[in-house]
């Protein structure tokens, strides 16, 4: 669990939206995050893009729980939009943890249990020393 917090508190965009771990465990992570008002579209709705990073945080912190991974491939469907002020909440599940990728198995919806979006995301393990030793 270590690991997966020295990652959460290391991840800029993370921080900077209010994102909250939940929970995380090898190949599983649950990461959760407010529509406020500055994450609203032209449409007023939850932009996509606040939708895809919660979903794209708790994919990097499960795949990390297993091994040093960068994301390699998404493939994201937004179903419904988010609306202002709902609490969205992203799982990511590892459905297969190889020498030569990690494949996730994500869902993103409302607190309240409204599905908002699933996709399957692929990580390519990595040595640390990719990335300059840090996580």
């Amino acid at each position: 669990m270590e690991r997966v917090l020295e990652i959460f508190r290391g991840d800029r965009l993370i921080q900077d939206f209010g994102m909250k771990l939940i929970e995380a465990r090898d190949g599983y992570a649950k990461v959760s995050v407010v529509v406020e008002e500055r994450f609203l579209n032209a449409h007023n709705i939850g932009h996509g893009v606040l939708t895809f990073a919660v979903a794209d945080a708790a994919f990097a912190l499960s795949v990390n729980a297993v091994s040093d991974a960068t994301g390699v491939n998404w493939g994201f469907n937004i179903l419904r939009a988010a609306k202002p002020g709902e609490t969205l909440i992203a799982e990511s599940r590892a459905v297969h943890k190889g020498r030569q990728q990690i494949v996730c198995e994500l869902t993103v919806a409302t607190a309240e249990g409204r599905l908002l979006a699933k996709g399957i995301f692929t990580a390519l393990p990595v040595s640390r020393e990719v990335f300059g030793g840090k996580p």
